[in-house]
């Protein structure tokens, strides 16, 4: 009898559980014509508005009230930038204000800064546990004491916030991060996003068994955190200054997306925008050492509060490219709204480029996603003559509109080869996408013997989800951020796909060292090896050892390298970093150790923020403060219209809208007074 019972209440359970799920999709499903298209910043901005205005409703409709300016000062030395960041916010109303800014940085920046200046008075902000920062910036606010928070939405996604702006004050934010550079086939480069492409976040969908886990998995509860709202008419304006000395002669300096004026001063070069420019698409300066320059292995250490650490490259040979094996080649291409204009010119240009290399005896498939994959072919086909024109013509009449369902794409991508091909998947996006970690876990699971290589299009994709990717998909990625770089960009990466790759890698350090990433993976030709490293003691050598074409190589460096500040933080940033992706791939709660590593080398991180109080109130009791979000300008060479719609100013395609998310919410609600009623149902059935 009791066995009976059991199994009519597990039954019971799972049939709740999928009606539960089904519920869900309902709500969002009836919501989402309704929302859809819609947005928090209204459609009547007006004409005159520019440099990052921060816009309040009043009876006139939407008037402009902060002007929002960015300085920007980079220090380039040896392999480690130190940026500081200065947001300007000035309030130009006759009311006391709250601005709530999301700005992209770097996807491995390890934010250590924060200060807030009011005039001649700076006000030092202090690294505190997440939820204890927002309390003290909240108390801080409500009792009209000027205050600004820093918090991290996604590793290259932050807000600041900024409470108790007096009518006609300006208060400056200044945020400092380091981060090493990235070294690619014999060039250096530097990348400092200025934009945020739009992200699209799906609504959840019923997979398998565990149908209310995959819609819980996949609610995008803080999509409205990392969704701005966006204006024609705020156009942010940006000033940027660096220094570069990079220890060695270089043979060329390039800054391919905006025009520079360049001062060199030996082997030291000062260069500046050429007057400040719209935030519209990321800066890169990159720099290629003359010949017989290029390092071999770089260190460089600190010792930070008696400890030792070290920042370690180690550069393995160039190897011409040999005859490839046979392989597979599954290309996948992203044709969503925000892809839209020169993002979609670009796609289709690499991909003609990738199918004019395929060989006969390759066999290759494409697969176009929106709203829906589709494929040119069901299985992979040998790359005749025949298959090459039937794909240029289906890549001819591709067009970018609708959503960006990734997931679906992905897993048609990943399905297991049949044969024994080298299977290869080139994934061309710009990555707008809110739901990073869902799809980094997909590929994890489903990658089999693939390898992901991801190329970001446009000029502001999502850096981090085509990097992680890369990483999760053991791959590489590269940026297409011109047309007139596509030629070069693709042809890099084809010879990487082309080119022999370093197996087998080991990483011997001395006894009690602690580095990151803690695996060394396969590496293609032409990249290097960048480890952090916590050491016992600031001594003994680095080896990297593997096999190349066959034979065995190896590298050493010494670790008694040359100093440089800011080392530590950049092993603490790694650390969490590795930390992050475990507790992604076990599911595992790693907060309290992520939180330990930040606060004890004052980093921002998903569990902690940066706060800084002025301990004097300005603003009295009874005056109000308007709180609200300073719009941006979409990426260059993005349509408005095909992400947002004709008539609105909102999210019609690639993004989920404040209205979307009260539905969510209240979805979610309904989750959980249902799942405390299936946990006391099972527990009454066990005692029973």
């Amino acid at each position: 009898m009791n066995h009976v019972m059991s199994l009519r209440s597990y039954r019971f359970v799972q049939m709740l559980e999928i009606r539960l799920a089904l519920l869900v999709i309902f709500l969002i499903s009836f919501a989402t014509p309704q929302v859809l298209g819609q947005s928090d910043v209204q459609s009547d901005i007006p004409s005159n508005i520019s440099s990052g205005t921060l816009l309040l409703q009043s009876d006139e409709g939407l008037e402009p009230v902060h002007s929002l300016s960015t300085d920007v000062n980079i220090e380039i030395t040896g392999l480690i930038a130190r940026v500081n960041v200065t947001q300007t916010f000035e309030n130009t109303s006759d009311t006391f204000t709250e601005a709530l800014y999301l700005f992209p940085l770097p996807e491995d920046a390890a934010v250590d800064t924060l200060r807030m200046r009011i005039g001649e008075r700076i006000i030092e902000g202090e690294i505190r546990p997440r939820e204890e920062a927002q309390a003290t910036y909240e108390a801080a606010r409500d009792a009209g004491q000027r205050a600004s928070l820093v918090e991290q939405e996604r590793p290259n996604l932050f807000t600041t916030s900024v409470a108790s702006i007096a009518p006609g004050e300006s208060i400056e934010i200044d945020i400092a991060y380091q981060e090493t550079l990235r070294h690619d086939a014999g060039t250096f480069s530097f990348r400092f996003p200025l934009a945020i492409t739009p992200r699209y976040t799906p609504t959840p969908t019923l997979k398998g068994e565990n149908a209310l886990e995959s819609v819980l998995d996949s609610l995008p509860i803080d999509s409205s955190r990392i969704t701005p709202p966006y204006s024609e008419d705020a156009e942010q304006r940006v000033t940027l200054n660096a220094t570069l000395d990079a220890g060695l002669r270089l043979e060329a300096l390039r800054s391919p997306y905006h025009d520079i004026t360049v001062l060199q001063e030996g082997d030291v070069y000062n260069l500046e925008l050429n007057g400040p420019v719209a935030a519209n698409k990321d800066f890169e300066l990159s720099w290629t050492p003359e010949v017989g320059a290029q390092p071999q292995a770089l260190a460089f250490s600190e010792t930070w509060q008696d400890e030792p650490y070290a920042l370690l490259m180690l550069l393995p040979p160039s190897v011409p490219a040999g005859q490839a094996p046979p392989r597979e080649l599954v290309f996948i291409i992203d044709i969503s709204g925000s892809m839209e204009g020169v993002s979609i010119q670009q796609a289709k240009a690499a991909l003609q480029l990738a199918l004019a290399r395929l060989r006969p005896e390759d066999s290759f498939n494409i697969i176009a996603f929106n709203d829906s994959p589709k494929s040119l072919f069901r299985t992979s086909r040998a790359a005749s003559s025949e298959s090459v024109r039937l794909a240029e013509r289906f890549v001819n009449n591709l067009r970018a509109e609708g959503g960006t369902e990734m997931a679906a794409a992905l897993e048609l991508a990943l399905l297991k080869a049949e044969g024994e091909l080298l299977r290869q998947v080139v994934f061309m996006t710009d990555g707008s996408v809110g739901n990073e970690a869902e799809l980094l876990r997909f590929i994890e699971t489903e990658l089999g013997s693939s390898r992901l290589f991801t190329v970001g299009i446009g000029s502001a994709p999502n850096s981090y989800f085509m990097r992680k990717a890369a990483e999760f998909g053991r791959g590489s990625f590269t940026f297409v951020s011109d047309v007139d770089e596509t030629q070069s960009k693709m042809t890099g990466l084809f010879e990487k796909l082309e080119s022999p790759v370093l197996t087998g890698l080991s990483l011997d350090l001395p006894g009690g060292a602690e580095s990151f990433p803690a695996t060394v993976p396969d590496l293609y030709t032409g990249e290097p090896v960048v480890v952090s490293v916590k050491l016992p003691q600031m001594s003994g050598a680095a080896r990297l050892s593997g096999t190349l074409n066959g034979e065995m190589w190896s590298r050493e460096v010494s670790l008694e390298a040359g100093s440089q500040a800011g080392v530590s933080q950049l092993w603490a940033r790694a650390k969490i970093e590795a930390l992050s992706d475990e507790a992604l791939r076990t599911y595992e709660d790693a907060s309290a150790a992520i939180t330990e590593v930040a606060l004890r080398h004052h980093l921002v991180s998903d569990y902690t923020s940066l706060v800084a109080v002025d301990k004097t109130p300005v603003r009295p009791a009874t005056e109000p403060l308007n709180s609200e979000r300073v719009p941006q300008t979409l990426p260059e060479g993005q349509s408005y219209e095909a992400i947002f719609g004709a008539d609105v100013i909102g999210f019609a395609d690639t993004a989920t809208s404040a209205s979307l998310n009260f539905v969510l919410s209240l979805a979610a609600l309904l989750t959980a007074i249902v799942l405390v009623v299936l946990r006391r149902h099972s527990r009454h059935m066990r005692s029973a």
